[in-house]
């Protein structure tokens, strides 16, 4: 047996399931790739013992990277060349990664014993974007990882704390923001490319980090057709990674006009001019695509 399966399995007291492990030589090299339905295929039958073994391995895969680290993003106005020419921008934090299938799976695993209804969302690996979210599901994780750092959820609909219920392409406005809150949340459009940008550090590039996008983005020429582990391209001038291509990104704000919310910076499957900093594209609020995840950020 492979020490860290070993020791996943050893802890979650399920050292009886090592043979099935030995029998497909499932080796520590691939179980940053392994799903759910992988392990039903070779015989772990119990849905729970194979979302203990999951967050388990994610855990061993993705716990030494510092997936929760924040960049400090100061105060300052988009630049001429932006749609929101001008519009000031108070100093916030911005998550440096987008969310994580490991960071998403162990929040929603605390959500979904507290009260959260959160979709399973789809990632290639612990380290790989989290992907098949809704702006809904994105919205209500954001409060389940507030809850769960003892933060105050910024999200609520009737005067409560939103857990539940999706309502249609129209529904986003249905959803309030607290925003004086201390808890996670989404950026702003004007955020996101603030943050793209570089803010204040920014040399004025083309894409996010650089005019060269191979640099700093998966897209559809490099990228082989998949997402890609974070972090795995240049940082921008903030120390913030993939902010062009890999996947886009849900913003808070709504596009009134067609009842959707904002996505911004392109993904794998796109071409590479839709990664740029200023690019803009609006999705309904329900949508689930595998070219769509979302990072979060938080108050000063």
């Amino acid at each position: 047996m492979i020490k860290n399966i070993k020791l996943v399995l050893e802890r979650e007291k399920l050292t009886n399931l090592s043979p099935l492990f030995d029998a497909e030589k499932i080796t520590d090299d691939i179980i940053d790739t392994l799903t759910e339905s992988d392990l039903e295929k070779i015989g772990v039958s119990k849905l729970g013992d194979r979302r203990r073994i999951l967050l388990g391995f994610s855990e061993l895969c993705g716990g030494l990277f510092n997936l929760n680290s924040v960049a400090l993003v100061g105060f300052g106005n988009l630049p001429p060349e932006s749609t929101f020419s001008g519009t000031k921008v108070e100093t916030f934090h911005i998550a440096k990664f987008p969310v994580t299938t490991f960071e998403w799976e162990k929040v929603r695993m605390w959500g979904l014993a507290n009260g959260f209804k959160l979709d399973e969302g789809e990632g290639r690996g612990s380290r790989h974007p989290i992907t098949l979210v809704s702006w809904y599901d994105a919205v209500k994780w954001c409060n389940a990882k507030s809850r769960m750092e003892g933060l105050k959820p910024v999200y609520s609909i009737n005067g409560k704390v939103y857990t539940n219920g999706e309502y249609g392409s129209a529904g986003c406005t249905l959803i309030d923001w607290d925003r004086v809150g201390n808890g996670w949340r989404l950026p702003t459009e004007v955020e996101w490319e603030w943050a793209a940008r570089g803010g204040a550090l920014s040399q004025g590039f083309r894409f996010s980090g650089s005019d060269d996008v191979n640099i700093v983005g998966w897209h559809e020429q490099n990228s082989e057709g998949q997402p890609h582990q974070v972090g795995q391209k240049k940082a921008n001038e903030l120390g913030i990674y993939d902010m062009s291509g890999n996947v886009w990104e849900w913003c808070w704000d709504k596009d009134e006009s067609i009842s959707a919310c904002r996505i911004r910076g392109g993904s794998w499957m796109e071409l590479d001019g839709k990664g740029t900093v200023s690019y803009r594209v609006s999705r309904s609020p329900e949508t689930r695509y595998t070219v769509i995840g979302f990072r979060v950020a938080r108050n000063v």
